[in-house]
């Protein structure tokens, strides 16, 4: 295994790939990066950390070798850490997390002064950093300040978060006497039970012990299912699962289906562009990877989609540049909306609670309103030296076939195959991930959608001989 670098950030497991003196140097290489950016002789820098058990251990390190001004804001969740940059008027600031990955791993995002993490040219640069500096670029370290600031910017974003679901619709949703089950599985999501129970949520807390991981990390079917038990006995709507960092939700259904991100920002975009006085004049924002089924609520109040490469900053700068009114990627429960710069897991479960308390029904009855798409996913490992080679079997294969063809971020991005009006398949080699192929059909029909995949995969493995 190695150290992951990408534009989504570091990560790797710690003490083997992501040692203490990999986490210096990389802490180095960004605060060069700010001293260039900044013309402050002594820039701010946001720090705060997930639940990993590493993470206090790499962040007491940084704080004790970098010549800078510290907030330290301690365990927050990444959507949080990213406000408190913005809140606090700071240059920049740096989250330890690996986010879905397993609690053995942890790595790093950076973040510009507006709390969004660095674009790819960016990242590049810090990357570049990182190879060419050395220890022996330290020098002594002057007067600074660091101020634990927890509390503070813990309260600000639960306000920040409250004002842009509406205190009308804070209010619905107190009055509608919700009751869930939250597993935030020892992350940092634990923070949302305080803030939904203040609004009125009767909530079940399931593995709420910081850095207790009693589920795989990353919230999957497979991962999520052992809540319908807790939902049925607790007689509870639903169950919402949180990955590490608290920027994705998944929700499990009371008849123990999983509500797909894809739906989850379906869902959002429908009730924001409702709420729209001029629909026909906005502009949503997704990732290649997402199901057909956000383009369809978009297109039913005669609103723009468009599409971006996979990468949380892709979709924002986009939404920014062409002033969308909401955004996300469908591959992951995460919904972007401004001023957020970011997917933000606690603020989607709000805006779905505001959802339900305003419609006043089951959330399985307002999914049965939207329209049916299936969504299939697989991940397959593969030689990453023949990354390239691999995408030009695919992409050749499929043109031969007379399908269109679409490519986000050149040949390391997206490759999508639109196979008729409501199906495509997608692949991508995760930048998250070490040696791994995602792989997704999506479709109307699940026959196709299953067709699709079946094809996907064979033609793939053919391509990896």
């Amino acid at each position: 295994m190695a150290l992951i670098t990408s534009f989504s950030g570091i990560r790797g497991v710690y003490n083997k790939d992501l040692t203490d003196d990999v986490a210096i140097r990389y802490a180095y290489a960004y605060y060069s990066f700010l001293k260039n950016k900044t013309t402050k002789s002594n820039p701010t820098i946001v720090i705060g950390i997930d639940t990993r058990p590493s993470g206090i251990k790499i962040s007491d390190t940084i704080i004790g070798i970098l010549d800078c001004n510290f907030i330290d804001v301690g365990i927050m969740p990444t959507p949080a850490i990213e406000f408190a940059v913005r809140y606090f008027n700071a240059d920049g600031g740096i989250i330890i997390t690996a986010s879905h990955n397993e609690p053995y791993w942890n790595g790093f995002k950076f973040l510009n002064n507006d709390g969004s993490v660095l674009n790819e040219k960016e990242m590049n640069q810090v990357i570049h950093n990182f190879r060419i500096g050395s220890i022996k670029d330290f020098h002594k370290i002057q007067d600074r300040k660091i101020l634990e600031k927890n509390s503070e910017a813990m309260k600000e974003y639960t306000d920040f978060i409250i004002n842009i679901v509406g205190r009308e619709n804070i209010e619905n949703i107190r009055n509608s006497k919700q009751r869930i089950v939250l597993d935030p599985n020892g992350g940092t999501a634990v923070i949302a039970k305080r803030i939904l129970e203040q609004i009125g949520i009767n909530v079940i807390g399931v593995n709420m012990t910081y850095g207790q991981f009693n589920r795989a990390v990353e919230p999957t079917e497979d991962s999520l299912i052992y809540l319908k038990n807790i939902i049925d006995e607790n007689k509870a709507d639903f169950a919402a699962g949180f990955d590490c960092d608290a920027d994705r939700v998944e929700i499990l259904l009371r008849n123990g289906q999983l509500l797909s991100g894809n739906y989850i920002l379906a869902l959002v975009v429908d009730e924001i562009l409702s709420n729209s006085n001029n629909p026909k004049n906005q502009i949503v924002v997704v990732n290649d990877a997402t199901s057909n089924i956000v383009r369809d609520v978009v297109q039913k109040h005669s609103a723009k989609i468009k599409e971006v490469e996979v990468g949380e900053i892709n979709v924002v700068e986009e939404m920014y540049k062409s002033k969308a009114i909401v955004g996300g990627e469908g591959s992951s429960g995460g919904v972007i909306i401004p001023p957020s710069k970011c997917r933000d897991g606690i603020l989607t479960l709000l805006m779905i609670l505001s959802i339900i308390a305003k419609k006043e029904k089951r959330l399985q009855d307002i999914i049965e309103e939207l329209p049916k798409y299936y969504t299939l996913r697989k991940k397959i490992e593969f030689d990453n030296a023949k990354h390239n080679s691999i995408k030009k079997y695919l992409k050749d294969y499929y043109l031969k076939k007379g399908f269109e063809i679409r490519e986000t971020g050149g040949i390391k991005g997206g490759l999508k195959v639109i196979t008729n009006k409501n199906s495509f398949v997608w692949f991508r080699a995760s930048k998250t991930e070490a040696n791994i192929f995602r792989i997704i059909s999506d479709s109307d029909k699940k026959e196709e959608a299953e067709e699709l995949m079946e094809e996907a995969v064979n033609i793939f493995n053919k391509a990896d001989e």
